[in-house]
């Protein structure tokens, strides 16, 4: 791994080295363990954790039984299999956490009560067996290593002879459950979620803890080490996202962590300092901000709609190792918004004592003069704001279009778009995360219709990394915000084996007749633009080898669509019932348009496994509210959108002229031309003599501010500003992310 002054992380034969020595070898407590001791006696966190650590002591040891009951009657050989691991969801935390907490509290205190409590605890699960569903699961099993290896290396001198060859020997069942389908597989794996998440950490930890006394360990060790330093990180590359959304990403924050402090720690590397790392601040802030809806798309981001405590905790880590105001601004405001979420007894609380230091002062400095708009070109996002400090009281956008395509809890959501507004999303992604490949979920929440984005014949983009797209171009503006997806290579008949095979499971065949198949896509570039004012302007281009009838969709997972009347067929309208203000859509064609608005899923969510929400109760699956608005069958078409977000009365869209397909329209401010005529070069016009903003793409006559400009480029996008009587202008052509770059180093 390289990071800013390019430093190379050692061969493995260094980072063995440095695990040499007695024990307790973690996070080196054989080198450091007194100054931790010392450091954390006056600390206030460290002495409220001592207290909760008192009851763990008095709690009862756990016993093999289910977390929760749930009636598998009548339930397929499948379904009855994810129902029994849904019945013991959790039981390794249950069973393995309170052990390191109790090693933690006696590395603190040298209270010989807290490493005696661990050992009950610890040889307790390890009369469980590890091939029964309650810590046979590959995460229930990982924790129960990791417990077990936490209790051998902080409570190796409270062991007997007999003992320690009872752990040596547990620890290496265990792990082998998790290492022996690692090699030859898992390296060249796009992403295999539960390893990278959970067990990638788990494995580490254990093989730290028996390093040298179990003669395996070092393999273990080797292939881990070598794996991170090659791939992390492995579902971002250096713009600081995650391609697979911001649900399932909070997943991985506790390994992200631990592990880049355990092999900095060994390696000498500081892998808080990879471009990675450096940009996630920004990632994190713009797309999933503090109090506010976050970008709406992949598995489970509907969970955690505004980030929750995972995202609080995770961001608060982050500054005890990196400096970014910015993200110490977040981090701030995630604890004054939800002091709740900081009780001193979370998941990273090892780390922070790990990092304490008594005196820290963090500098913090609000967003409010970053740019409005950032590119994040990896993994295919671009977010848009009118304030990005205060994302609870304005509006904010982004579009989407992920050149990893729609892989592990990614969605085939190319070139969708979400809209905020006061926090809340009113245009966002569709459904629920009721398995990761159930009907609901194949046929509906993983797939296009359950997206802002475009559907040719009612058929989806691919499943799979083949069903891509890409941002070619953004720009951050004053009054205009700017973002154009490509999912030009986003249709098609599903090639993923894995995708193929999970449709197999449950007798389910991607045919057109469920919405999948060859639809002859060829092009499909979408312009959207943030206005000033509480403005929305979507601009696609759309093309195919045959004639195809397309459809637009919007989604309000949250608020009802209303049906408006229009006197023009090309056109159509609906307005959204919302809690936050105002909002409406127009769109607009250069031939006739249809629109069908209804409350129904394309495939119903059922919450058959009986998954809980934070309070504990069954999720209800709600129906929301889609409208769809479909051409007629065209070969090359266009549709303009034109949506409005305000806290007053919305405008009335003016038609000034349509003439050869030129629609001239004007919208409070804002004057708007676009070709319509998908035979004719696609064209967009924007522009505000009171906003003294221009924006152009396309063959139209650019005169701005009594000037009349040429592009440098041909096919380029322009945006005009005037900032204190000072042009500002930008030009961008179509750039290629990173990701899908040669290797510059």
């Amino acid at each position: 791994a390289k990071y800013a002054n390019q430093k190379v992380a050692p061969p493995i034969s260094e980072v063995l080295k440095r695990n040499e020595g007695s024990h307790p070898l973690l996070w080196g407590m054989n080198r450091i363990g007194e100054d931790f001791y010392n450091k954390n006696l006056e600390n206030p966190e460290a002495k409220k954790f001592i207290i909760f650590a008192e009851k763990l002591i008095r709690a009862p040891l756990p016993t093999e039984k289910p977390q929760r009951v749930i009636d598998t009657t009548g339930k397929n050989p499948l379904e009855k299999k994810i129902l029994i691991e849904r019945m013991y969801h959790g039981f390794g935390d249950f069973v393995g956490k309170p052990i390191s907490n109790l090693c933690i509290a006696y590395q603190l205190t040298k209270d010989k009560r807290f490493i005696l409590n661990a050992k009950q605890r610890a040889l307790n699960i390890i009369s469980m067996d590890p091939y029964a569903p309650a810590t046979g699961s590959d995460f229930n099993n990982g924790v129960v290593l990791e417990a077990l290896g936490w209790f051998y290396d902080a409570g190796y001198d409270f062991l007997s002879a007999e003992e320690k060859e009872i752990f040596k020997k547990a620890i290496t069942l265990r792990a082998k459950l998790v290492y022996d389908h690692l090699p030859n597989r898992f390296e060249v794996h796009v992403s295999d979620n539960h390893v990278w998440q959970i067990t990638m950490a788990n494995l580490a930890i254990a093989s730290v803890a028996v390093i040298n006394d179990v003669p395996e360990a070092k393999e273990w060790l080797t292939y881990l080490y070598e794996v991170w330093t090659a791939r992390f990180p492995v579902l971002g590359t250096t713009d600081g996202g995650w391609h697979e959304g911001n649900g399932y990403f909070m997943v991985n924050f506790r390994s992200i962590i631990y592990l880049s402090q355990m092999f900095g720690d060994f390696s000498g590397v500081t892998y808080f300092n990879l471009p990675w790392m450096q940009n996630l601040p920004y990632y994190l802030l713009y797309t999933n901000p503090v109090a506010a809806g976050n970008s709406a798309t992949g598995d489970m981001w509907e969970k955690y709609p505004t980030g929750g405590r995972g995202q609080a905790w995770f961001t608060d880590a982050l500054t005890f190792r990196m400096e970014n105001p910015y993200l110490n601004w977040y981090a701030n405001e995630a604890r004054k918004r939800n002091p709740q979420y900081f009780t001193g007894t979370d998941e990273y609380l090892l780390y922070r004592l790990l990092n304490y230091k008594p005196d820290r002062k963090l500098t913090v400095t609000s967003p409010e003069n970053l740019p409005k708009t950032r590119k994040f070109p990896d993994v295919g996002v671009v977010a848009m704001y009118e304030n990005l400090a205060n994302p609870d009281k304005s509006l904010s956008s982004f579009l989407m279009s992920n050149p990893f395509g729609s892989s592990g809890h990614g969605h085939a959501s190319q070139n969708a778009f979400t809209i905020n507004y006061k926090g809340k999303i009113i245009f966002g992604g569709a459904g629920y995360y009721s398995n990761f490949s159930d009907k609901h979920n194949l046929l509906d929440y993983r797939s296009s219709k359950a997206y802002n984005t475009i559907l040719a014949d009612s058929l989806n983009q691919k499943i799979g990394e083949e069903g891509y797209g890409w941002i070619p171009r953004a720009i951050s503006g004053n009054r205009i915000q700017y973002a154009l997806g490509d999912a030009s290579n986003a249709y098609g008949e599903i090639k993923s084996e894995f995708w193929l095979n999970r449709f197999k499971q449950i007798n389910v065949v991607p045919s057109k007749t469920n919405g999948y198949g060859e639809s002859g896509v060829t092009l499909y570039r979408r312009h959207m633009l943030q206005l000033e004012g509480g403005y929305i302007v979507l601009y696609d281009e759309l093309e195919a080898n045959k004639p195809v009838k397309w459809t637009t969709q919007f989604h309000t997972p949250y608020y009802t669509i209303l049906a408006d009347k229009t006197a023009n067929i090309n056109q159509q309208n609906f307005s959204v019932k919302t809690d936050v203000g105002n909002v409406n859509a127009s769109i607009f064609a250069n031939s006739p348009l249809k629109m069908e608005v209804h409350d129904k899923f394309y495939e119903q969510p059922l919450n058959w496994n009986k998954l809980t929400g934070a309070d504990g109760k069954l999720i209800e699956y709600v129906n929301q509210w889609h409208a769809g608005i479909t051409s007629e069958a065209k070969q090359k078409f266009r549709f303009l959108t034109i949506i409005q977000v305000k806290d007053g009365k919305t405008e009335v869209i003016k038609t000034v002229s349509n003439v050869n397909g030129l629609s001239y329209l004007q919208v409070g401010d804002w004057n708007i031309k676009a070709q319509l005529d998908g035979e004719k070069t696609a064209s967009l016009q924007v522009f505000s003599k009171e906003n003294q903003s221009l924006f152009n793409y396309g063959n139209l006559p650019i005169l701005f501010e009594g000037k009349t400009h040429k592009s440098k480029i041909k096919g380029s996008s322009i945006l005009l500003e005037m900032d204190n009587k000072k042009l500002n202008k930008q030009e961008v052509v179509d750039e290629l992310p990173d990701v899908a770059k040669y290797d510059r180093n």
